[in-house]
């Protein structure tokens, strides 16, 4: 088959290949295409902002809160004063707008990435993407109380996977092999991808090379984290597609597992990324009122925010300490013109700003990487002399003004190209924290 063809026929899905092989397949052809994908973190309970945020101007000093992000510092945007706009100070509330721009009922409405998802689906002839977005995270429950989730599809809750033994493949294909404890997606596609090989360019190789590399290191890190007691939760790696509940759910959340099961998430989320597999994830670490107790600490994050500033900071600085090492990963990730991180807009939200006092107002929110599509990063911009005094953040009112968040989120789908998105309560766009942009 010669290469044109052979484009052709994975574009229409025509090539005898596994799927694996298919998506690495059509990601290593488009290997010198420059795409931007988004990346949207959650991270449960708000913070104490004044001990969160970095005072206004380069980053140089971290307050105790994001201390341990300060081995990023170079890659990183935070933005202080921005509120959730609206009614109910909850946390539930405060989930449910952090990336549906709502400001009191997600009824009709679909969460940033999974307007992303749809916009890349329809255009997935030239975005190859394989799947229109991802939901997963760390600790979230398979059952449970569905307002305690950020990702909306018209209106309808979408649970966030946090098993990583049922997310891997969902993501990258079925259990194939005799094992039915041993997940092995790449066995029929690195058969496949080996006789495809000849008929590539070097740097077509090159690509399918580091998608395979880092697919197997993956798998067998899953394999022996499962084989080996750290995923242990008593059931096959078997994937399944029923729900997980009980003793199951919770030791998915256990503090002995939450950091294994952390660097395997992200390393799926990465590799999802990677792949052009999809172009747009939202990743929950933990829930709204999160039951988790993380390392480090003797109470659960929820009730720890609801003590004071020193308490909630020992929580805090694990969920922070994960996100710097997403961050890292990314950054070290190849990719077109840089790396994954620079061809990546992170942003992060919470259900709640000050996660005593219960509002909406001054959400510990940052951006990272995106530095192909824009963004000026290593410093810290306060934007509540910019916004409206007098809204109300969720029942209250902040006299010192704020942004709406979903003029963060509107901005980041444009600098990442997409034109169909549509938030409900955005008002305009944070462009003064972009390459040549000016003004909100």
């Amino acid at each position: 088959m010669k290469r044109r063809s052979l484009i052709k026929a994975l574009a229409t899905g025509a090539a005898v290949m596994s799927p694996l092989a298919t998506m690495l397949a059509r990601s290593a052809m488009a290997a010198e295409v420059q795409r931007i994908r988004t990346l949207f973190i959650y991270h449960p309970n708000g913070c104490v902002p004044d001990i969160f945020f970095p005072p206004a101007g380069p980053l140089s000093s971290f307050p105790a809160m994001s201390a341990p992000l300060q081995a990023v510092a170079d890659k990183l945007v935070f933005l202080d004063g921005i509120g959730y706009e609206g009614m109910a100070n909850t946390h539930e509330g405060g989930a449910m707008k952090c990336l549906t721009g709502a400001s009191s009922s997600p009824s009709g409405l679909s969460s940033i990435e999974v307007q992303m998802g749809k916009e890349d689906w329809a255009n997935r002839a030239t975005s190859g993407i394989s799947k229109p977005s991802i939901q997963m995270g760390v600790g979230t429950k398979w059952g449970g109380d569905t307002s305690k989730r950020v990702s909306y599809d018209n209106g309808s809750t979408l649970h966030p996977v946090d098993d990583p033994r049922v997310l891997y493949p969902q993501v990258f294909g079925a259990v194939n092999g005799t094992d039915p404890n041993q997940l092995q997606v790449l066995a029929r596609a690195r058969e496949d991808l080996n006789r495809l090989s000849t008929q590539l360019g070097s740097l077509e190789r090159d690509r399918l090379a580091q998608h395979l590399d880092a697919l197997d290191v993956l798998e067998t890190k899953l394999n022996n984290a499962s084989t080996g007691g750290c995923l242990d939760v008593g059931t096959s790696i078997k994937p399944r597609v029923d729900s997980i509940m009980g003793s199951e759910e919770a030791a998915l959340w256990a503090t002995s597992v939450l950091a294994n099961i952390s660097s395997i998430q992200q390393d799926i989320a990465v590799a999802a990324l990677s792949c052009n597999i999809t172009r747009s994830i939202a990743f929950m670490y933990g829930v709204p009122v999160s039951p988790i107790v993380v390392p480090g600490t003797s109470d659960n994050d929820h009730n720890l925010s609801h003590q004071d500033a020193a308490a909630h900071t020992t929580s805090k600085v694990w969920w922070m300490g994960q996100i710097r090492n997403f961050i890292q990963k990314l950054a070290t990730t190849t990719d077109v013109n840089g790396s994954l991180l620079d061809n990546t807009i992170i942003c992060t939200v919470s259900d709640l700003g000050h996660g005593n006092r219960h509002n909406h107002h001054r959400i510990p929110m940052l951006l990272a990487g995106g530095r192909n599509a824009g963004l000026i990063t290593g410093r810290s911009v306060d934007l509540r002399p910019l916004g409206t005094a007098g809204k109300r953040w969720g029942d209250q009112v902040e006299t010192a003004g704020g942004v709406n968040h979903s003029n963060v989120l509107m901005t980041i789908a444009e600098k990442a190209g997409y034109r169909s998105i549509t938030l409900p309560t955005a008002t305009g766009r944070i462009n003064n924290v972009w390459v040549n942009g000016v003004g909100l």
